[in-house]
Formats: structure tokens, C-alpha cells, sequence
């Protein structure tokens, strides 16, 4: 009787951790296009190593995108405000010693094994690669996507920064 109870539970355990092993699965194929998945070690994850990719901005991209639109939110006030930065250039967060530098933009966001590279022209995944420097922090290279704001956003806890939503021109 005492084996048939300790089968019962070992079984029911196992049924389990196998039933939680696929569901961790099931979240894992539920990203957006484009974005890798969580075990691949893309840049500024926990637990997997770092990989290094080559970002490469098509010509055509580089042609018809000259700037992005970026939102700064003050949350304590709650209050956001929309600016218009250069690609390459650095814009200075009004009343903070914070400054942004927009590093890449690719309006097709698509990251493969070795490299980051925009898949079209077409803002369909559109993703800003930005360097924040703040005087005594430690500097943040990220990307922010409009589509996904909340997908790897940069950590302040005084502001927000997220890319804005872009549309063809």
C-alpha cells in the first residue's frame, strides 16, 4: 500500500514539472517577430551569455530615415513630451544631466545569428538603438521599440524613454 501511495506520488510530480516544462515552452514561441528567443543570449538579457552582433543599417534605410521621434516621460509628474532627435546625434533630457545618443534605426527590426539589420523599409518592427550617459551611472545601450515599449526598457527612476510610433514617410 505504502509503494502504491509513493508511485501515486511520484507520478503526479512528474506529470507536474512536465506540465510546467511546457507551458516555460509555450511562453518562449509567443515573441514578436523578429526577436530572439529567450536563451539566445541577446544583448542585455539575464542568464544567457552575450553575444555579439554586427549592426548593419541597409543603405536604403540609411537614405530615408535621417531621425527619430522619442518620448521622454517624467514620472513623478506623469507628464511625457515627444522630441525629434537626429540619427547619430545626442539630445540632452531637459532639467537632467541625462543625455540620449540615437546609435542606429532600423524600421524592420530583425536580429539573426551574427548580425542586427532592418528585413525592409517598411516600419513594420521599428527599433531605435540608443546610448544613455548619466554623470556617476553607469552608460545604457539599448534598443527601444515603439511597437513593443515595454520590451527591454531603459531603467530610470526618475524617467522614461521610449521611441515613438513611426510611420512611412
Amino acid at each position: 500500500m505504502l509503494r502504491k501511495y509513493a508511485a501515486l506520488l511520484l507520478a503526479a510530480g512528474l506529470a507536474v514539472s512536465f506540465t510546467a516544462c511546457e507551458k516555460k515552452e509555450e511562453a518562449k514561441t509567443h515573441l514578436p517577430p523578429g526577436h530572439p528567443g529567450m536563451g539566445t543570449g541577446a544583448p542585455g538579457m539575464e542568464g544567457g551569455p552575450k553575444v555579439e552582433r554586427t549592426i548593419v543599417v541597409p543603405k536604403d534605410v540609411k537614405a530615408k530615415w535621417k531621425s527619430v521621434k522619442i518620448i521622454i516621460e517624467d514620472k513623478a509628474s506623469k507628464r511625457s513630451k515627444e522630441y525629434t532627435v537626429t540619427i547619430g546625434s545626442t539630445f540632452t533630457v531637459p532639467k537632467t544631466k541625462v543625455t540620449v545618443k540615437v546609435l542606429a534605426f532600423l524600421p524592420h527590426f530583425m536580429m539573426g545569428n551574427k548580425e542586427i539589420t532592418s528585413a525592409s523599409n517598411m516600419p513594420k518592427m521599428p527599433a531605435a538603438q540608443v546610448l544613455v550617459q548619466e554623470p556617476g551611472k553607469a552608460d545604457w545601450t539599448g534598443w527601444l521599440f515603439s511597437k513593443q515599449p515595454d520590451m527591454h526598457p531603459f531603467p530610470h527612476e526618475k524617467i522614461g524613454i521610449k521611441l515613438a510610433a513611426v510611420s512611412s514617410k
